[in-house]
């Protein structure tokens, strides 16, 4: 089964602390230069050059490997054969014929800069045309009934240099490919969708490879933001006749090498990709076949692991969900996701459950549960209740584990990259630890890409204290929680927002008093409102960064926490032991946060006309709490201290 579509429904909230006013700044002139500085400061600290990264791409059966090589052997020398036949057909189509002689003069180094007043755009039709060939070629329309060596797919290509729709930025995309079930179907769409993106296309008419990385990574942040089951992204860059695979993971874009596509090398190797991509598994493109969407019903089919509070079995459960809480509008990260669900498909418009999907870090194996989350809140729960603690105001696992790809395999990084992971790694020297890496970045890398996370992730870093691996492992968990959470833009008044923020530090003190567990990531994101016996309370969640303290209830100095909301200390990295003190710090700066952008959508949509009127009139304007977002781990402590200073003013 193809990608399934994603419903058009608005979605509630993008996740992480990023307001709508800053949404809105996102298509101002200025903003969109942010937005690309950002781009290029995630390509240099993201990007890894490894020559056969394609390879991920190969089907993992033995017999289909065999079956793209020969597919690639058909298609690449007959390509100019078959340009030739299309553009001197009377039938076809004027444009279709158009770009024919257009991908002829491409792969023949015919456009280029110095033959004539052109520019990049003649290269979107030309790759358009070279993507129709393969898959008019693989077309399983066309193999007999009794053939099983059809493709699982055909990619097709997009109408090109258009606005896809789904995106909180206005920016065209040069080229993107879809999964179709057959040739036939129409690659002329009127406007493309995020929702239906299989990977991007980014083109340069020059060979301005680095422009083309960051221009690719703010693309492929829409298609994350967009698709749900979206577990690493492929996407491609054009740099005139250079074209080169970059593969998209939760720590990396990997690179290949150019193929260079005037060259019978080159041009065999793209070839072998997208043919590779047309045969391979649902997962290798880079989807969840745990996570489908009903077309009929319009709801996400959600599998969970079978591990529960009661037994260990690994059964895992269906759910059912309409609605994304949480977005993984962010490229690099956890890529944390939430939905309302309900087990029971009747009354998925009336869900109890509160699915959580991530990709945090682990040791690679290691049995040890310290940092799991799911093994946490089990603990949590099991010594508050032997202390005749009510649990209602405190979040619950229903069931929960690492996402399994099949029966054989758990969904990871290594997974990802099979079988490049060993050979990337043994390609590039070992690290050094992030600390190392902020202190040459920290005064022009943003907080959260020097802490090894991506924009608006409210992932936990990377322990400073370890070396990591070039490419960090992570594992793909889900977990179903009990009960649903509304988050604090939903409550109607201060009065609600004090007893939800009481409630939850109150759950904070009693965790840490009772249980031994340090939270170390408070934000508007990790505190929920609930209904209990009729009255509003609070709910901590998100204890991905949580850990197990000794008696004096400090842990060595580790980086951890949203950037926005870290404390002084946490963003210093000092050397001074965490303690509950930083949780505390963090809740006042979620408190501050709430003050500028309001707390109900009403009093956000009023700060965020204020924004616009702002820009209307300075260019130059930034937001309250713009350094919060945007600054380095300095530049934010250094926004910090002027607060704090205030907090300690005697009068």
């Amino acid at each position: 089964m193809s990608q399934p579509s994603v419903d058009n429904t608005p979605q509630k909230k993008r996740s992480g602390s990023r307001s709508s006013a800053t949404n809105f700044a996102s298509d101002c002139t200025d903003q969109r230069s942010s937005r690309m500085d950002d781009a290029r400061k995630e390509r240099d600290y993201r990007r890894l050059d490894f020559d056969d990264i394609a390879r991920s791409a190969l089907p993992k059966n033995s017999t289909l490997r065999d079956l793209v090589d020969k597919r690639t052997k058909e298609i690449s020398p007959r390509l100019d054969d078959i340009l030739v036949k299309r553009s001197q057909d009377p039938a076809t189509p004027a444009l279709v014929r158009q770009a024919a002689n257009l991908c002829r003069e491409w792969l023949r180094g015919e456009l280029t800069p110095n033959n004539g007043p052109r520019n990049e755009k003649v290269i979107y039709p030309a790759h358009a045309a070279l993507i129709r060939c393969i898959a008019d070629h693989l077309d399983p329309e066309l193999a007999a009934a009794s053939d099983t060596d059809k493709a699982k797919r055909v990619l097709l290509p997009y109408a090109s240099d258009m606005k896809p729709t789904g995106s909180d930025e206005r920016i065209r995309i040069d080229g993107a490919l879809h999964s179709c079930a057959n040739a036939s179907s129409s690659d002329n769409k009127l406007r493309p969708e995020y929702r239906d993106i299989v990977l991007v296309a980014e083109a340069k008419w020059y060979r301005e490879q680095d422009e083309a990385y960051a221009q690719l990574i703010r693309y492929t942040r829409q298609v994350y933001a967009n698709q749900p089951n979206r577990r690493f992204a492929w996407g491609v860059t054009i740099c005139a006749t250079l074209v080169r695979v970059v593969l998209f993971e939760n720590d990396r874009m990997v690179s290949s090498k150019d193929m260079d596509v005037t060259t019978s090398t080159g041009i065999a190797a793209y070839v072998k990709f997208i043919v590779s991509l047309c045969f391979c598994e649902e997962h290798q493109l880079g989807y969840d076949p745990s996570m489908t969407w009903c077309s009929e019903n319009k709801y996400w089919i959600i599998k969970c692991p079978g591990r529960t509070p009661d037994n260990d079995d690994e059964q895992s459960a269906t759910y059912y969900a309409r609605d994304l809480v949480f977005v993984a509008d962010h490229l690099f990260g956890r890529h944390t996701r939430g939905f309302y669900a309900s087990a029971d498909p009747e009354l998925v418009d009336q869900p109890d459950t509160f699915i959580k999907d991530a990709w945090p870090h682990a040791e690679r194996g290691s049995e040890d549960t310290s940092r799991n989350e799911l093994a946490i809140l089990q603990d949590i729960v099991q010594q508050l209740e032997k202390r005749g603690i009510d649990t209602k105001g405190y979040v619950r696992p229903v069931r929960g584990g690492t996402v399994r790809l099949d029966d054989n395999h758990d969904d990871d990084t290594d997974i990802v990259l099979d079988p490049v992971v060993g050979d990337i790694e043994a390609a590039h020297p070992r690290m050094g630890t992030i600390a190392e890496n902020d202190e040459t970045n920290a005064s022009t890398l943003p907080a959260e890409l020097a802490a090894g996370r991506g924009k608006d992730d409210e992932a936990c870093a990377i322990d400073d204290s370890s070396r990591v691996e070039v490419i960090p492992y992570r594992v793909h968990r889900r977990l179903a929680l009990k009960p649903i959470g509304k988050p604090l833009y939903a409550l109607s008044s201060p009065y609600e927002l004090i007893i939800v923020l009481a409630d939850a530090m109150t759950a904070h003190s009693k965790i840490l008093n009772l249980c031994g567990y340090l939270h170390r990531d408070i934000s508007t994101n990790n505190i929920l409102a609930i209904e209990v016996d009729g009255r509003v309370r609070g709910v901590l969640i998100d204890f991905d960064c949580a850990i197990k303290v000794g008696s004096q209830r400090r842990v060595r100095a580790e980086r951890t926490g949203t950037p926005s909301f870290m404390s002084i200390n946490n963003l210093r990295n000092s050397s001074v032991e965490r303690s509950e003190l930083d949780d505390w710090e963090s809740l006042l700066y979620v408190v501050f946060w709430l003050g500028v952008h309001g707390v109900s959508e009403e009093e956000q949509s009023s700060y965020q006309a204020f924004i616009e009127g702002k820009y209307k009139t300075d260019k130059d304007f930034k937001p309250p709490l713009y350094a919060w977002e945007n600054g380095s781990f300095e530049e934010v402590a250094d926004s910090k201290e002027p607060l704090t200073r205030l907090m300690h003013c005697k009068y």
